[in-house]
């Protein structure tokens, strides 16, 4: 988190973008200068407690973030800016709603235009290689927001290709850029488990290429040894994010 205070932002509208998908549109007047451009900017969310119709954020100070006193601390979670529009002044996040809701899924699931949530200074360091030969995207459905910020960020005319681990066909979406996109349906079986049997069958071009993946963190783990050791990718060309864990 920085040292800038969180933004307190209000619902404009929410959508369903696949059946386990919804995409929350935030708004207000703290959102004037926000940083969000650029691929994988990942922000904090300040969800409200019980009893609360604004979430408590903290002040910021020269001595770290300062919590207003008697209030309750709210539920707190990472996310990732899937569209910042400051002429319309529209910040869109996406939220995979799991089987049996959290906190934050649960309140993006139920939340109406006018819900308040605040909102961190986005952070993020990946920036795709202007060097690179080809490119390779890796993520399950808790990467797509993500996923999509990168596909957009790659250079046009420069192979990549992105592996996609979704439950079924229902959660396929729509996705910028240029990359040849391969799906993969988990069904039934274990979360990243499909997923690393795809990379590791997938049939990669040669040269210097530029990963970024992200996901169940074990898969993450398995695949980034993988790159680095059986496919020779760089360790510094290898951008590795584990979300969530499984077990």
């Amino acid at each position: 988190m920085t040292t800038t205070a969180p933004r307190l932002l209000q619902v404009r509208r929410s959508v369903r973008i696949t059946p386990r998908m919804v995409r929350v549109t935030l708004h207000g007047d703290e959102l004037a200068g926000f940083p969000g451009e650029g691929p994988d900017r990942r922000i904090k969310m300040f969800f409200p407690v019980a009893g609360q119709e604004r979430p408590a954020v903290p002040r910021a100070t020269s001595g770290g973030p300062l919590w207003p006193p008697g209030e309750a601390r709210p539920t707190i979670r990472t996310y990732t800016v899937r569209r910042f529009d400051a002429g319309a002044g529209e910040l869109d996040v996406d939220f995979v709603l799991h089987h049996g809701h959290g906190p934050a899924a649960a309140w993006a699931r139920d939340a109406e235009p006018g819900a308040w949530v605040g909102v961190s200074e986005p952070g993020g360091r990946y920036e795709p290689d202007g060097a690179a030969q080809h490119h390779l995207v890796i993520g399950d459905e808790t990467a797509l927001p993500a996923v999509a910020t990168v596909l957009d960020a790659l250079p046009r005319g420069v192979p990549a290709h992105a592996y996609l681990e979704v439950e079924d066909a229902g959660e396929e979406q729509e996705l910028p850029g240029n990359a040849e996109i391969h799906w993969v349906h988990r069904g039934d079986r274990p979360p990243g488990e499909p997923l690393a049997e795809a990379v590791r069958a997938a049939e990669l071009p040669r040269g210097r290429g530029q990963a970024w993946l992200s996901g169940e963190s074990g898969c993450v783990k398995d695949l980034r040894l993988h790159l680095l050791g059986e496919r020779g990718f760089d360790r510094r060309a290898v951008y590795a994010t584990g979300y969530w864990r499984a077990r």
